[in-house]
Order: structure tokens, then sequence, then C-alpha cells
């Protein structure tokens, strides 16, 4: 029998309209909240000012950008302890909770984001996430994912301390999403999900939860899309990120996120379309070392097969290729303007840096991670 630990923390609330009476909810964590957001949605789609009604001593902090640097999160601490807030509120996609997450655990103790990626504190100020987009998950993960505007790279602050205490999902928060938006941001919660189940690190739980997020996104995301008006498929869509979100909290994510920030930070590709066009090169080299896991992600997405290397290959592909199909996609990253001369540049970077490998499995060389860059490219 697999041994595993399995710690999710965070309270989740689902409810259309849980934010017009938030505290019925949970009671303030502290006297005076600091809301981290971005710099247009939270306003346009009427939230903000909705949560400002029931505590009208709150801070806002709404200078978060689509990839929340390290700068910007050092600011938004600054500001916080300026500003004499004692807990936070995260409010939007993953970027502005992300961030919500690295101002809880700055403020409180100074210094710079790259002084905690090694180690960080084991405390932080209380943390509420209200995501409006479904997708990263991270209003239940204790990671918040950076932009290193020194290294120009992707870096991870991580600890339970970052786990919110509670998580507010409204459906209602991510109705107005745009289609692109609303697309990228399932993909995420896809990826998640079938990088969770093969990870090295995954669990008995997660597998369960992973198996259930790919069949949440195969039914409901072209919903969401076709019919963005609709509660039921928006409420999915958020349970079914959410649940990814347990998922990587204890596995992890693999090579396919690592790889995907590439299409981000070089091509302005949204994270979880950037992870979509990676997952059939990626899954099909999973396929020989984890054929009956790719074999049940493959069922779970609509093409059953047999447990083999080849037919979960196959499968695989299939599967991944028609849901973006419906979508109206294209597989081909060159088609969302990824540059092919440079791909084998990047996979000899990432080659270079084995802690990307870590939760990966099997043991790709750089021929295989140029291949898997080279076969998202031409949508293989």
């Amino acid at each position: 029998m697999k041994t595993y630990r399995y710690r999710v923390p965070t309270t989740v609330h689902l409810k259309e309209g849980a934010i017009q009476n938030l505290f019925a909810c949970f009671p303030p964590l502290g006297r005076r909240p600091l809301i981290v957001c971005g710099h247009h949605s939270a306003r346009t789609t009427g939230a903000l000012e909705v949560l400002l009604r029931q505590m009208p001593e709150a801070i806002v902090f709404e200078d978060v950008e689509a990839n929340p640097s390290d700068t910007t999160c050092e600011r938004g601490a600054a500001f916080c302890r300026q500003r004499g807030c004692d807990w936070i509120m995260g409010l939007g996609g993953g970027s502005p909770i992300d961030a919500a997450k690295a101002i809880a655990l700055l403020a409180p103790h100074g210094g710079l984001c790259r002084d905690y990626y090694a180690q960080a504190p084991d405390t932080a100020l209380p943390l509420v996430a209200i995501p409006t987009t479904a997708g990263t998950g991270s209003e239940v993960t204790p990671y918040s994912v950076l932009v290193d505007t020194t290294e120009k790279a992707k870096r991870t602050l991580r600890g339970e301390m970052l786990f919110p205490r509670h998580a507010i999902l409204d459906p209602l928060l991510t109705v107005s999403m745009p289609r692109a938006v609303t697309i990228a941001t399932g993909l995420d919660a896809l990826s998640q999900g079938m990088e969770g189940l093969v990870s090295r690190f995954s669990t008995e739980v997660g597998d369960v939860l992973a198996l259930e997020v790919c069949r949440l996104v195969k039914q409901w995301l072209p919903v969401a899309v076709q019919a963005p008006e609709n509660v039921e498929a928006r409420g999915q869509m958020l349970h079914a990120a959410m649940l990814s979100g347990c998922v990587i909290a204890q596995s992890r994510t693999t090579l396919v996120h690592s790889l995907g920030y590439y299409y981000t930070l070089e091509f302005g590709i949204a994270h979880g379309l950037a992870n979509a066009l990676l997952l059939a090169p990626v899954f099909r080299y999973n396929a020989r070392h984890a054929p009956d896991k790719v074999a049940a992600l493959a069922a779970a997405l609509g093409v059953r097969c047999p447990a083999t290397p080849d037919a979960a290959a196959g499968a695989i592909t299939r599967a991944i290729h028609a849901l973006l199909g419906e979508l109206g996609v294209s597989p081909a990253a060159e088609d969302a303007g990824v540059r092919t001369d440079r791909l084998p540049e990047f996979a000899a970077q990432i080659y270079q840096d084995r802690s990307r490998f870590t939760t990966q499995p099997g043991d790709p060389n750089e021929e295989d991670v140029r291949q898997f860059f080279l076969d998202s490219a031409e949508g293989a």
C-alpha cells in the first residue's frame, strides 16, 4: 500500500452570491484587511465595490500584473505595513492570489522575495482567497509563483503558512471572464490534474481528485466557453479548479509547467494555454513510464484504451486534441506565436536545472525535452 501525507487546511465555501454576505462564511481575521487585486477586473466586475461596502476600513493594493513580479510583491508588503493592515484578501485570478500570498509572507518579516525561495518563515498574515477565474487552484495551495526580475524566470515561494485560511468560490464572479481567459484558465486546471496524477509525489487521495478534474473539465469547460452566463458551468469549473489545487498542493506539478513558463515569459502565451500545448508530447512520454495512469486520464477525457504504453500514448493525444478542437484552439504552439528557432535554447537551459525534473516520471534527456518542444510547436 502506498504511503502518503495529505493536508489542505483551507476552508472552502462554494456558493452562488457568496461575496454578498462575506462574513456569513467566516469572521473577520483582523482589524484592517489589505485587498490585493489586479489593475482592472476587480473593479469592472463590481466585486471590489461589493467587498468595500462590507469592509469600509479595507485598504486596496491593485497593482498586480498578469504574471506577478517579486518587486510588485515587495512594494505591496511595504504598503501593507505602512497602512497598518493585519490580514490579507486576494481577489482575482491566480496572479493576485499568488501576490497576496507573497505580501502576507513579506509584510510581517520584511526582506525580499528571493530571501525566502529556499526557506520561508513558518508564519504569515492571515489570508482569504477569492478567485475570479477558474484555473490555478491557488486558493487551496501553499505556493506563490512569481517572476524573479533579476533572473527573468519564474520562482516559487512555498510553505504551509501560504495556505489561505478561507477560499470563497462564487461562480457569479467568473461569469464575465472573456472567452480566451475561460479557455486558458480551464486548461490550467486540466494540466494540474493530469500532472498531479503522474507526479512522483502523487497521492492516493489526489489521484481520485485528479481524474475527477479531468471529467469535469471535459464536460463543463466547453459549456462555460459556449454559454458564458451558465452559472452551473461556471460553478463546476470553479470546483474543478479548486480540486486541481488540492491535487498539486501535495504532488506539485511536473515538467509541463516548467516548459510552459518559457512560452509565457518569452512569447506572452497565457499560462494555462502554454501548458495545454505541451500536454500531448509530454504525456506520450509519460505513457512509457505510467501507462495505467495515462490510460485512466484518457478515459476520463472520453477516450478509452488498454493500459499499454503505445495505446495510452495514442489515446491521450487524441483526447487532448479533441478537447482543444472543441474549444477552437489549435494544438500547434506555432499558431500561438512560438518561434521554433528558440526551442533548442530553451531545452538546453531547462535540462541544466535538474530541480525541474524532481516530480517528472522517467528520466528525460535533453533530446527528449527538445522533442517535447518541437512536437508541441507542430501540434503533434
